[in-house]
């Protein structure tokens, strides 16, 4: 997806076919040129910008005016945010979460006597693939672009009901919140922030969520005020449910595990405190573990949790789409835990379930992991191998998009060298 600056646009407009004027259906009024649609639309949008409670800068994108007062942008971009600010030019104002439907990524602010145009919300039955889509938001915080593109599909679950939209071109990193407008100028989805500079860039969320925000955001109110407070202790301010939000889609400050070693019957507290946040990847630990805003692990270089670091797969022990009865084999080797670690596993998905964390239920998938472990000594030995079988079972949330329950077992080899392993990992708390 092209992306040029508004001095650019009136030329822009003379070189683009006339075609376009004609590519929306006539009852749905007249396409506009590109440069006369980012004049009417650019107005309602805005920088949006999440700070901390000392005023440091953790996160910038855009936001949408949909309304007297209200703006919606991206949840991701709301992790930890002490405060929130809306600005364009030389002008700002401050901002506080109104309605969080984390699980969709959608959130809608409140801003007191925004002078801001107002985007027109297209309705869902307009949607085709083929027409012409432009995407109008602050990359990073800067001056306001515009992208051209088409909608090359329309995602939908198996109940028919809208679950995204394809764009046929990867939307520009740092332009999470940002608008997707028809070619009358009318707001039909919104990009999330997890999604932009990744292979999920070309993703956005429906416009048509929107009129969905009150109900399910005032659910998404009452079910977050069930998690553990935050360290501020004010569990009722904009603020904390704006940082709690941001924990559950994806930028928590810190994971709270406990480890129990069912052998010793031992138990132990595992603790992920989050580094200072990047747009593309987020790292706990002073980069001991790294992660991609849709939870996919990147890297693990200090194992704290036994088994559950020691001898993670690659990409860790999940998959991006979950469905009953999927299976995959996962062969690699580990030198993390003071010992290198073969493994020869098989994974399937189980069932869908429900596990209670911190007072609150959550839909889970259960994957089964079976096959077989080569147990070294000491890291990068070539002798004193030890065999043993390998079980684990992982419970894996979508709405916190990480392992909330890991157990695994094994045992293997004989004398000094031989190895026995029981362990259950649970989540606590993320805050």
């Amino acid at each position: 997806m092209k992306y040029l600056s508004s001095p650019a646009l009136a030329a822009l407009a003379i070189a683009l076919p006339i075609l376009t004027a004609h590519a929306q259906d006539s009852r749905s009024g007249a396409a506009l040129p590109p440069d006369a649609l980012f004049a009417r639309v650019s107005p309602s949008v805005w920088v949006v910008q999440a700070s901390d409670a000392q005023g440091k800068v953790l996160a910038t994108g855009s936001a949408v005016a949909t309304g007297a007062g209200t703006a919606v942008t991206s949840c991701q971009l709301l992790a930890k945010a002490g405060s929130v600010t809306l600005k364009r030019d030389n002008v700002s104002y401050g901002a506080a979460l109104a309605l969080p439907d984390v699980e969709r990524d959608l959130c809608q602010l409140r801003i007191p006597n925004l002078p801001a145009a107002v985007a027109e919300v297209a309705p869902a039955n307009v949607l085709q693939v083929g027409m012409p889509l432009y995407v109008i938001g602050a990359p990073r915080g800067k001056e306001l672009t515009l992208g051209i593109g088409m909608l090359g599909g329309i995602r939908r679950n198996a109940a028919g009901e809208l679950e995204a939209l394809q764009l046929t071109a990867a939307a520009e990193s740092g332009l999470g919140g940002a608008g997707v407008f028809d070619a009358q100028g009318r707001l039909v989805g919104l990009l999330p922030a997890s999604a932009t500079g990744t292979a999920a860039a070309n993703l956005a969320m429906p416009a048509s969520w929107i009129a969905q925000l009150p109900e399910r955001g005032k659910q998404a109110i009452e079910r977050l005020a069930s998690l553990p407070a935050t360290a501020s202790g004010n569990a009722g301010t904009a603020a904390t449910v704006a940082s709690q939000a941001g924990a559950v889609a994806g930028r928590p400050s810190v994971i709270e595990y406990q480890l129990h070693d069912r052998l010793t019957n031992t138990y132990r507290k595992v603790v992920y405190r989050i580094d200072p946040t990047t747009d593309e990847q987020i790292s706990f630990n002073n980069g001991g573990w790294v992660e991609k805003p849709n939870g996919e692990v990147v890297s693990v270089t200090s194992a704290i949790a036994g088994e559950f670091d020691s001898v993670m797969p690659p990409g860790g022990w999940t998959k991006e789409n979950l469905k009953e009865e999927a299976a995959w084999r996962a062969r690699y080797n580990s030198t993390l835990g003071g010992s290198r670690s073969n493994m020869d596993l098989n994974a399937t998905v189980m069932e869908d379930t429900a596990l209670t964390i911190g007072g609150r239920e959550f839909k889970v998938v259960r994957i089964e992991y079976k096959g077989y472990t080569q147990r070294f000594p000491n890291a990068g030995a070539v002798v004193g191998n030890q065999y043993g079988r390998y079980l684990a079972n992982v419970w894996f949330s979508p709405e916190l998009k990480r392992v909330v329950r890991f157990e695994a077992e094994t045992r293997g080899g004989a004398g000094p060298a031989a190895f026995q392993v029981r362990e259950t990992l649970e989540l606590v708390s993320i805050r």
